[in-house]
């Protein structure tokens, strides 16, 4: 016989459930008036049902289904039973769960269950009845002194709680009478007492029956001090004994909705008996159907019954309990799970035959086998997820491959994607994702294994008998080209492409983790290179790539624990020769390599989305020394600080400049951002002018460095509020002795100084350049020839030496020669044209070829 508890719960959000008295006996565990935190009781459960156990009680809640599952817990001592858990909606008037209640059973037999039953509730009587709610004092005048924390209760407990009275100067129940003249002697007598029952009434009639117990307290001198003892509300105790046998009842009728349907069978007569319970669950017949093993047999699936023969042998064998799942042809031919439990039936220490109980559950197998597929199956595309993917490259390496069984594992990359998301939404890319598993499936093998192992990258293993490199980079290049053509969306048009890492295998990995990891190197490698290509692993390169991801790891620890450091380097205003302001300049010092110059660990940021936090950084860190300066009493200065497209492109930028302003108390015009045209590759200009529009109105100055070395359009020049132009060194370096180098740095100035901005210009390294950028008219400049970067300490006396002695009163930072708030404000696209012909006509008049 099983062994079945009853449990349940009113709201799919309580955090925990009502359990009953013998399901808290049966599993050990604690309850308070039945009550206990669902947490406890998964932390009980082993891993392998659980998940299962949780999902179908969310589905009960959710969408009204019953359920049967089956778990394991261990008890308090270590000890594990097997338990198959039955749940049960109950619906209001209006067809909503209201609450979820069912049956729990172990593998014990009945017998044995009703015993603790029995057991269970004098546990839970003798609990409720012996329970101290809280503790108590009185004085040597036997009066109570008032409870020091709140208790919630009626106006009897309070008045109980408030203290100022001795307990036969309280309003009590008049049958207490004489048992309080009794307990007032003992207490007068000092004597201790126990167990002392009385009902208390409050003045607004409320009534509470208190159990309590106490004993006296004296000095050291023998001096009597009073009494101290703990009182329970009993109140609740007949409530709880009529809850309890109503909850027997419900006991009683879980058993029936548990589907359970019990058998024995005794060795000496070779005889099995079925309950009616177990032909109900066959849908036989009781009068026209024995069970013997010759007529249950062609009801059995697969092999399940030698299964089940070879389980009751070693049963018998051992008088051990087992269980186990087997499948069976129901009479109307449809196929039914059972979970069968079998128990040694022992007599006097000797084993005489089998009891067990066969339950149908059919339903809970069903949801684990659609659980199954949905837990290996990407719910977006249809393809296998990570977790198949992991099991299926495993699989590969379970038995040794031969020479002729090679694998290729390719590792695809979508490129573009985030922008398509988020320029057209997550609808749009998630039907792009679908498009790109349709092109997948059509252009691949049947028996390719496809899979989705993350947002837009995707997993391929193919097996073809003498798979070349030179092959599976061809079906690599075919992918590609297939992947990168316009996609036409309901809402728009899409252009991406793919990039993919290519692992043959075995020979570029023996194991599934060195299969993987090789392949991903490939990507990288391929990524590093340009995207947009396929890349085959090569060992020669892993090193290199390892080194870098080492790099990346470190840079990465080293912005969490602040290892990085600020360094700045002066610019100086040409016709003053003032120090007007400093660049911020990031540096790192690894700790085994040393200084790592940044054109390696900046590139490395950018690959790994570090630079977002990097820039940050060196904003914060910036913003926050230039106010150091300032209130320590050195000149006001501009500071100019890098921002990478990424910073603009993640993000409201604004809103952190504004966060860094106000943190640091840094004026908002002292601060320039300095921007690289890459800012305008590759993205619409609808973000980029929303957000220089934005840090323009904050009163940020804005440059744009880098001039003249990557995308340069004079179109963004004249409509974005570019406030300086920072020229490249390339164009400073070489200046003194090449003609044409000059022509063009000259026509580079006269054209910022007819758009109305000031120039900056970098790398200069001989007075010789600086006497030239002085002739060209050129506002700033910065290079070696003045300063190196240095650090935040040195930077004030690095200005000091470098400005001349001189009337403070000379000249401040040069005016832009037109008004720029007319650039911004142009009334017409033909005073647009004319603005960008006269800065034409300043390039002309430097000699250089238009």
């Amino acid at each position: 016989m099983a062994r079945i508890a009853y449990w349940e719960t009113y709201s799919a959000a309580a955090t925990e459930f009502w359990m009953s008295p013998e399901f808290a006996s049966l599993y050990d565990f604690e309850t308070v008036d039945g009550a206990i935190p669902i947490a406890a009781v998964r932390d009980r459960q082993l891993a392998e049902g659980r998940d299962v156990l949780l999902a179908q009680y969310l589905a009960c809640w959710t969408e009204g289904r019953p359920f049967a599952v089956e778990a394991k817990l261990l008890k308090a001592d270590g000890s594990q039973l097997d338990c198959v858990v039955h749940g049960e909606p109950e619906f209001d008037s209006n067809g909503q769960v209201q609450r979820v209640f069912g049956i729990i059973r172990d593998i014990t037999p009945e017998t044995s269950a009703l015993r603790l039953l029995a057991e269970s509730e004098q546990r839970l009587a003798d609990f409720v009845s012996t329970a101290s709610d809280w503790c108590w004092e009185s004085g040597p005048d036997h009066r109570l002194l008032p409870y020091p924390k709140s208790l919630d209760g009626n106006d009897a407990l309070q008045t109980v709680a408030s203290g100022g009275k001795a307990r036969w100067e309280l309003s009590y129940a008049p049958e207490d009478a004489d048992a309080m003249a009794l307990h007032r002697a003992d207490m007068e007598a000092h004597r201790p007492f126990r167990d002392f029952i009385y009902t208390s009434i409050g003045n607004d009639g409320s009534r509470i029956c208190i159990n309590t117990s106490g004993k006296p307290i004296f000095a050291d001198d023998g001096t009597f001090l009073g009494y101290r003892g703990t009182a329970s509300d009993i109140t609740q105790l007949e409530a709880a004994r009529a809850l309890l046998d109503q909850r027997t009842r419900a006991l009683e009728e879980a058993h029936q909705l548990g589907k359970i349907g019990t058998w024995h069978h005794r060795v000496e007569i070779g005889r099995t008996v079925w309950s009616p319970e177990l032909y109900q669950l066959l849908g036989l017949e009781r009068d026209a159907f024995a069970p013997t093993y010759d007529n249950t047999t062609s009801y059995f699936l697969d092999d399940d019954a030698k299964r089940l023969l070879k389980l009751q042998g070693r049963v018998l064998r051992g008088g051990n309990t087992e269980a186990t799942d087997i499948r069976i042809r129901h009479a109307d031919g449809t196929p039914r799970d059972l979970a069968i439990i079998c128990k040694a039936e022992v007599v006097n220490g000797k084993i005489v035959g089998l009891i067990g109980t066969a339950q149908d559950v059919t339903d809970r197998k069903e949801a684990e086998r659609r659980l199954e597929q949905l837990a290996y199956t990407d719910p977006l595309t249809g393809l296998a997820n990570r977790a198949l993917f992991k099991r299926r490259l495993a699989s590969l390496f379970e038995t040794p491959l031969s020479p002729d069984d090679r694998n290729a594992l390719f590792l695809i990359d979508l490129d573009r994607f985030k922008e398509v998301n988020d320029s057209l939404g997550h609808s749009t890319g998630d039907n792009l994702l679908i498009h790109v598993a349709r092109v997948l499936r059509q252009q691949l093998d049947p028996q390719a294994f496809i899979a989705r192992i993350g947002g837009d990258e995707f997993a391929v293993l193919t097996n073809s008998p003498g798979t070349s490199a030179e092959a599976a980079i061809a079906l690599a290049d075919q992918l590609i080209a297939k992947l990168s053509v316009p996609v036409d969306l309901a809402e728009g048009e899409a252009c991406i492409g793919a990039t993919i890492g290519i692992a043959i295998l075995p020979e570029h990995g023996a194991t599934a983790e060195k299969a993987s990891r090789n392949a991903d190197l490939a990507l990288y490698m391929a990524k590093e290179a340009g995207r947009g290509r396929a890349q085959l692993f090569e060992p020669i390169y892993a090193e290199a790539v390892d080194q870098k991801l080492d790099l990346g790891r470190r840079l990465r620890r080293a912005v969490e624990s602040g290892d990085l450091t600020t360094h700045y380097q002066p610019q100086i205003d040409l016709k003053t020769g003032r120090v007007i302001g400093f660049e911020a300049l990031l540096r790192w010092s690894h700790p085994e390599r040393g200084p790592i110059p940044p054109s390696e660990f900046i590139p490395i940021a950018e690959s790994t989305g570090l630079i977002v936090d990097l820039g940050h950084w060196v904003l914060r860190d910036a913003c926050r020394q230039m106010r150091a300066w300032m209130d320590a009493g050195l000149p006001a200065r501009t500071i100019s600080v890098n921002v990478s497209p990424a910073q603009i492109w993640n993000g409201d930028f604004e809103k952190v400049v504004s966060t860094v302003l106000a943190e640091t108390g840094l004026p908002p015009e002292l601060l320039c951002l300095e921007l690289t045209e890459s800012l305008f590759v590759d993205h619409t200009k609808q973000k980029v002018s929303h957000t220089l529009a934005a840090l323009s109105k904050l009163g940020i100055q804005l440059a744009l460095d880098d001039f003249g070395s990557g995308y340069s359009s004079l179109g963004y020049l004249t409509r974005l509020p570019f406030n300086c132009l920072k020229i490249d060194r390339t164009f400073v370096d070489g200046i003194a002795t090449v003609p044409e180098k000059r022509k063009l740095l000259g026509g580079i100035i006269a054209l910022s100084h007819g758009l109305g901005m000031s120039v900056v210009a970098e790398g200069a390294e001989l007075a010789e350049e600086v006497d030239l950028l002085t002739e060209f008219d050129c506002d700033f400049v910065q290079g070696y020839v003045f300063s190196k970067p240095v650090a935040a300490d040195e930077a004030p006396g690095v200005a000091a030496g470098i400005e001349p002695k001189r009337d403070p009163r000379s000249r401040p930072i040069r005016a832009a020669r037109i008004d720029r708030q007319r650039i911004k404000t142009l009334a017409s696209p033909e005073e647009e044209k004319n603005l960008k012909e006269s800065a034409l006509s300043g390039l002309a008049q430097t000699g250089v070829d238009l």
